[in-house]
């Protein structure tokens, strides 16, 4: 019923649970799992930035100290593979750019997906109104059915 599901993250904790529901639902089906981080580039990306990141950078003795951005694609994507063999399974990743609704559901219909998994997290009415929901998108607008993964307690 589910051989190729589609699990849509971003950099937030949230996609840990996308992806062990996305993999629980392979296992029982035999399936595959496509995960999907889209980056959105362009003029709007500093603003989609959460509210909540940091633009600054740590000082150290010598100048600024070079950190890792969690929301940076190579992260995101080291933290997803680690998770699936966490779990015991592999996933076939993919990291376009644009629009993540859009990629998200283009990926949905490249791959053939049964079925897309995605989470949501809160955003002010502000931003929802500027920039709309991409859970919502998805929803809208994919061409398979779509699994909403809200954050554990």
């Amino acid at each position: 019923m589910f051989n190729r599901i589609v699990a849509a993250v971003d950099a937030s904790e949230t996609a840990e649970e996308v992806l062990e529901v996305a993999i629980a639902i392979s296992k029982k089906f035999d399936g595959e799992v496509h995960v999907v981080h889209a980056v959105h580039g362009g003029v709007l990306a500093g603003f989609l930035r959460d509210e909540d990141e940091d633009e600054g950078g740590v000082m150290g003795p010598d100048g600024p100290i070079e950190e890792e951005d969690e929301d940076d694609p190579e992260s995101v994507a080291r933290r997803m593979r680690q998770h699936a063999e966490m779990h015991g399974s592999g996933i076939t990743l993919h990291l376009p750019e644009g629009s993540p609704g859009e990629e998200i559901v283009r990926v949905a219909s490249e791959v053939h997906a049964d079925l897309v998994v995605l989470g949501v997290r809160g955003k002010s009415l502000v931003r929802r109104l500027l920039v709309g929901s991409v859970s919502g998108y998805v929803i809208e607008n994919s061409p398979v059915s779509t699994l909403v993964v809200k954050p554990g307690p």
